[in-house]
C-alpha cells in the first residue's frame, strides 16, 4: 500500500467542504428568496413579486393587481420589505404605462416636487388635477399621508402606480 499524500488529501477536503457550503448556501439564499416574493404575493393588490440579491442589498420588483388600493396596499409593502431588509429605494412598481400616462407623470411631476418641496399640497392636486382633466385622464387617485405622496392613474389599457417620498422619511423599524 502506498503512502498517503497528507497534503493533497487535506487541499481535497478543503475544496470539497467549500463546494458543499457553498452550494447550501447559495440553495438557502433562493429558498428565502422565493419565500419572501410568496410573502409579498399573499398582500391584497399584488399580483406578483420579485425579491433579489444584489451588491447593494436585496431589491424588490411588484407587478400590481389592475384594481388595486394603493394607498392601502403599500403601507402593507413597506412593513414587509422592512422585515426582509428591502429599503424603500429598492423597491420598483411595475405597471403598464404606455405614451400618454408616461408623459402625463413627466408633466405633472414638477407639481408633485414643487409640493413636497413647499408643503402646498392643495395646490399640487388642483395643478395635477387640470393637467390631467385636460388630457382627459378622468380615472386616477392622487392622496398624501405622512411618508408619502401616492399617484395611481389608468387610461385604457395603461395603468400607472408611482410613490413619492416627502422629505426626510426615515423606513419603519429604523431608529429616528
Amino acid at each position: 500500500m502506498g503512502k498517503i499524500n497528507l497534503p493533497v488529501l487535506t487541499a481535497a477536503v478543503a475544496i470539497s467542504l467549500a463546494l458543499l457550503l457553498l452550494g447550501q448556501h447559495f440553495l438557502f439564499n433562493q429558498h428565502t428568496l422565493r419565500s419572501w416574493e410568496e410573502r409579498f404575493a399573499d398582500i391584497p393588490g399584488v399580483a406578483a413579486a420579485v425579491v433579489d440579491s444584489t451588491p447593494n442589498g436585496l431589491s424588490l420588483t411588484l407587478k400590481l393587481e389592475r384594481e388595486t388600493e394603493l394607498r392601502e396596499t403599500y403601507p402593507r409593502i413597506l412593513d414587509l420589505a422592512a422585515k426582509a431588509g428591502v429599503s424603500f429605494d429598492a423597491i420598483s412598481i411595475q405597471d403598464d404605462r404606455g405614451p400618454v400616462l408616461s408623459q402625463t407623470i413627466y408633466d405633472i411631476h414638477y407639481a408633485i416636487e414643487e409640493g413636497i418641496a413647499t408643503g402646498r399640497f392643495q395646490l399640487m392636486a388642483d395643478a395635477v388635477k387640470d393637467e390631467l382633466a385636460a388630457r382627459g385622464i378622468d380615472d386616477y387617485e392622487l392622496w398624501v399621508d405622512s411618508e408619502f405622496i401616492y399617484l395611481e392613474m389608468h387610461y385604457g389599457p395603461e395603468q400607472l402606480y408611482q410613490v413619492f417620498r416627502r422629505g426626510n422619511f426615515q423606513p419603519r423599524g429604523r431608529a429616528v
